[in-house]
């Protein structure tokens, strides 16, 4: 039998299991292609594990680097979902626009993408960001719980939503930053570069990176004290988006184990996260961390050059990383960043057994008639193992869900849209629910 169309997959890493086992046998169920490509042989080597045997689907290694590599994969396609690196994404959306596809991804709308709007309206294509877990799966939960709680007529005064990307405790080990990479390492180690914009109790509150994990609050789960959470991004432009203009409060944030903050505040402070400047000439761990910090590698030559003090705790999480061992490093130019990436990934990494968490949660706190009341909206996922992801699961389901909406047109909508329609929200939330992605409400 002849499909019908094609959905296209560009990208097979760590966020893209689920989305492509979903696919896949949707796309046998239904007779559509699905077009799995990807720049690194091993990653299209595990997606043929993944998909349904007799799924329509083909598989497309992909050039680096090459354009007419990534356009000829788009134009295949009829919807394009882009899990590539975000720097990525432009040139895929001037493909999809330049071959009339629909466009899909779970990243931020970019300034330069938000600029493609009128020439995507033209063209009556629909571009879909932000469709992921977080960005994604809290703007849609967040939209369904304020729809009902303005059914009710009451005013929302304080918002805040958090998301975390962690382990299962189980699965820690003797790691003591109770953390491993479940998702892109990158993206960690860059995490709140800028500045965070919020709003709490009615004062608008701007941190600069330098000063942002040292501004964490606790986020009590289940009567202990074990999370904390730093404000993430700017919050204020998703204000008029949730209709929250006039609330005192509203705060985005990313969730972390206890004491995780702290310890990473070592590295901002001495400029191990900075990704712009090449470093030359670092060939180990040791040569990277006396970069930094020349002499003896202790605890007193580290807060005499910060003027800080330290714990203990945060001690130890430092000398688990082995910072000051003459272990060879890969590539001897390239940016702080992305050297202590480097280390942190053999620290770091996810074992094949291991089982990772998603948590979210709203607060929302409203009032009638003198009455206050706060709502907690919480998502808890634990995944499977290394490949079948908490992560891979709440990023990669929103994503094959929306796409197969714009497919089968039960939502489209022309230009830059995030998923806020509710006609789109419902029904990616409701299928969500059948797949074990819910959440649980609470009233205090």
């Amino acid at each position: 039998m002849a499909v019908k169309g094609k959905i296209v997959v560009l990208g097979a890493g760590k966020s893209s299991s689920y989305l492509i086992k979903y696919l896949s046998n949707w796309s046998f169920e239904n007779q559509v292609g699905l077009i799995i490509a990807d720049a690194f042989p091993g990653a299209l080597s595990n997606a043929r594990t993944i998909v349904h045997a007799e799924a329509h689907c083909e598989f497309i290694l992909l050039r680096e680097a090459d354009v007419f590599s990534l356009e000829d994969a788009v134009m295949q396609g009829t919807v394009v979902i882009s899990m590539l690196p975000v720097a990525h994404h432009y040139g895929v959306a001037q493909a999809c626009l330049k071959y009339n596809k629909h466009l899909l991804t779970a990243s931020y709308i970019s300034p330069e993408m938000q600029a493609l709007d009128k020439e995507v309206r033209l063209k009556g294509l629909t571009f879909l960001f932000e469709c992921g877990l977080d960005p994604g799966l809290d703007h849609m939960s967040a939209f369904d719980l304020l729809d009902r709680i303005q059914h009710k007529e009451e005013e929302v005064i304080s918002f805040i939503s958090v998301t975390g990307g962690l382990v299962d405790p189980a699965y820690e080990g003797d790691n003591p930053w109770h953390y491993k990479f479940t998702w892109n390492p990158r993206n960690v180690v860059v995490a709140g570069k800028g500045t965070a914009l919020f709003k709490e109790n009615s004062l608008i509150k701007k941190i600069a990176y330098k000063q942002l994990f040292a501004t964490v609050r606790p986020l009590v789960w289940k009567g202990k004290e074990e999370l904390e959470f730093y404000p993430n991004r700017d919050s204020f432009k998703y204000q008029e988006l949730y209709g929250l203009q006039m609330v005192q409060t509203f705060i985005r944030g990313t969730i972390r184990r206890k004491g995780y903050s702290e310890a990473w505040n070592i590295f901002v402070q001495l400029g191990m996260t900075d990704d712009e400047i090449i470093l030359e000439s670092i060939t180990t761990y040791a040569s990277f961390l006396a970069h930094f910090v020349p002499g003896n590698w202790t605890k007193q030559t580290l807060e005499a050059k910060l003027n800080i003090s330290i714990s203990d705790a945060i001690w130890e999480k430092l000398i688990y990383l082995t910072l000051d061992a003459d272990i060879p490093l890969i590539n001897t130019r390239k940016t702080a960043a992305a050297y202590l990436q480097e280390i942190l990934e053999v620290k770091w990494a996810l074992q094949k057994e291991d089982k990772d968490w998603v948590l979210m949660q709203h607060r929302i706190k409203t009032v009638k008639r003198g009455v206050e009341k706060e709502y907690r909206s919480t998502l808890s996922v634990k995944g499977e193992n290394s490949q079948f992801t908490a992560m891979a699961k709440t990023v990669g389901l929103p994503l094959a869900m929306a796409a197969v909406c714009v497919y089968e047109n039960t939502w489209r909508e022309a230009g830059i849209h995030l998923p806020s329609n509710q006609r789109l929200y419902l029904q990616i939330l409701s299928q969500l629910r059948r797949e074990g992605v819910s959440f649980e409400e609470e009233e205090l």
